[in-house]
């Protein structure tokens, strides 16, 4: 039990540094596939480009958000009020979601194929840490945010996810 509270613990008060190692790890296996020449995804420059769109997309989401929510990059712990406006009016996890759009859109502008693992790595450990949060927000809000649950029901996408 002790394994699974630490995990908890790092998974909240960490976020932050998890992606920049996500984010440093997609870009070192960018780097060996233009050197060592690794497989890459096809229709290029087409896939560069949209790629690019999608990274840009996913970073001003990112940056958009932080302007909405100051205290994003807190420890949870430290958040004394629930964001419930701007895009997070319409989805939980905006930031979460535009690291996601950069991590797919970095993969896809780069074109490394190999670049595809740490993406969804990173990608599956933005839901869990996403997820964890939400069940700490529960604890420390209550019914402050069991309301902002029921009435912003979608995560990352709205109407799917």
């Amino acid at each position: 039990m002790k394994c699974k509270t630490t995990i908890n613990r790092f998974l909240l008060a960490k976020p932050n540094i998890i992606f920049s190692i996500g984010f440093l790890i997609i870009l070192i296996i960018g780097a060996f596939g233009e050197v060592f020449n690794w497989i890459k995804i096809p229709l290029s420059p087409y896939s560069n480009i949209i790629g690019g769109l999608i990274a840009a997309f996913g970073f001003l989401l990112h940056l958009y958000c932080h302007r909405i929510h100051k205290q994003a990059h807190d420890k949870s712990q430290q958040i004394d009020k629930i964001v419930t406006t701007g895009i997070f009016s319409k989805i939980r996890h905006p930031m979460y979601l535009g690291l996601i759009l950069a991590f797919f859109g970095v993969l896809i502008a780069w074109g490394v194929i190999w670049m595809l693992i740490p993406s969804v790595i990173f990608s599956l450990l933005a839901v869990l840490i996403a997820l964890k949060e939400e069940e700490y927000l529960l604890q420390k809000f209550g019914d402050q945010y069991r309301k902002y649950m029921q009435k912003v029901r979608w995560r990352f996408i709205a109407k799917i996810f």
